[in-house]
């Protein structure tokens, strides 16, 4: 059975760090890709953010004994294939471990303008994910 309580201090800090990137959401395109502090803070807070996302469903895959996934892609096709997200959210799951994967590992290129359309359109793709996990269990 899930431990509702990780959700939940998970969820908190996914809040947490999407108002520290709030204040950033006004930028236009232009201003955010001079502002290399802006840029730092935004994609560490993206990083941080669906690193929670993911431990949140590798903590329900193995809570609800779905298996031992080796991967964070294995434990979003396992939620996948419970009917717990859906064809739209495993798509969803998957562009945000790549975007982590490239943050975590290829900093020199990530694409600037990638990251601004994350912080100003997909606040709602956030969202709707962890809508998908809070509706099932808590």
């Amino acid at each position: 059975m899930v431990d509702k309580n990780v959700i939940m201090s998970r969820l908190e800090q996914i809040d947490k760090h999407l108002k520290k990137i709030s204040v950033y959401k006004s930028l236009s395109y232009e201003k955010f890709e001079e502002d290399s502090i802006a840029q730092d803070i935004v994609e560490y807070n993206l990083f941080q953010i669906i690193n929670h996302i993911l431990d949140m469903i590798e903590h329900i895959v193995v809570d609800e004994d779905y298996g031992f996934p080796q991967s964070s892609y294995e434990a979003a096709l396992i939620l996948f294939e419970k009917k717990i997200i859906d064809d739209e959210d495993l798509s969803l799951l998957k562009k945000m471990i790549g975007f982590r994967n490239v943050i975590g590992h290829d900093y020199i290129s990530i694409d600037k303008q990638i990251v601004h359309s994350i912080l100003t359109e997909k606040e709602n793709d956030i969202k709707k994910i962890n809508g998908q996990i809070t509706k099932k269990f808590l």
